[in-house]
């Protein structure tokens, strides 16, 4: 399996196992750095631990994009629509930082909004990312990763 081309490329089209793959690594990244972040910084409770975690949302933005845009291009559909989750946690992490959010322990509405749609988009993705397969034989963004398989 190439993870180079899993996290960084956004042309052509992965099978589910690849994009489970892809995801398994980039939680396990953000979960070690988030826990080593808030250990040492203080997580969202401390400016530094949220301006941390924000770099860290950040530099995981674009291989979050780069799996579900080739997952959404195996499906036959565009890859921008990766746009939409990746856009919504960026957002959230950069509302965070600045303080408009809450903290896990003092959530506000706009807290519960971003859950609300994050979850709604979560399933949206698990579905379709996850679950189902992508279009038989050829399409516009390359050939099937399943063919000869």
């Amino acid at each position: 399996m190439d993870f180079a081309y899993i996290l960084t490329s956004t042309s052509g089209r992965i099978p589910r196992s690849q994009w489970w793959a892809g995801l398994v690594v980039l939680v396990v990244i953000a979960v070690v750095l988030g826990v080593i972040i808030s250990w040492l910084l203080g997580g969202v409770f401390t400016v530094g631990g949220r301006i941390a975690l924000l770099i860290l949302n950040i530099v995981l933005l674009y291989p979050s994009y780069a799996i579900s845009a080739k997952r959404f291009q195996d499906r036959g559909k565009p890859g921008k629509l990766a746009l939409i989750g990746v856009g919504l946690a960026f957002l959230q992490s950069l509302l965070t930082t600045i303080g408009v959010m809450g903290n896990p322990f003092n959530q506000n509405a706009l807290d519960w909004i971003f859950g609300v749609l994050l979850l709604i988009v979560g399933i949206w993705y698990l579905i379709e990312l996850g679950f189902l397969r992508g279009t038989v034989g050829s399409n516009e963004y390359g050939p099937d990763p399943l063919e000869g398989r």
